[in-house]
């Protein structure tokens, strides 16, 4: 699933305090650097994997939802709404 940053500010500072880089980040989060750095400067709002959101949250020691929300596509809108 895929999930949106909400929080870049505080997930910036939170690295900053906790003294992770981008490279260690995203080495721990399984991702490439370039995915942490896109995601800190604005380039992208969203992780395709939610697995990845997972180990950021978990290497920064915050509950998932203070840095991110799943992400629903128009796709799945349409399809609940056709179904209610």
């Amino acid at each position: 699933m895929r999930m949106r940053l909400v929080a870049r500010d505080s997930l910036e500072a939170r690295m900053e305090r906790k003294g992770w880089s981008n490279r260690r980040l995203a080495k721990y989060a399984e991702c490439a650097p370039g995915t942490i750095d896109n995601l800190l400067c604005g380039r992208t709002q969203s992780l395709n994997k939610g697995r990845t959101a997972e180990l950021i949250c978990e290497a920064l020691d915050v509950p998932l939802d203070v840095y991110f929300v799943p992400e629903i596509s128009s796709n799945t809108s349409e399809n609940v709404k056709r179904a209610g």
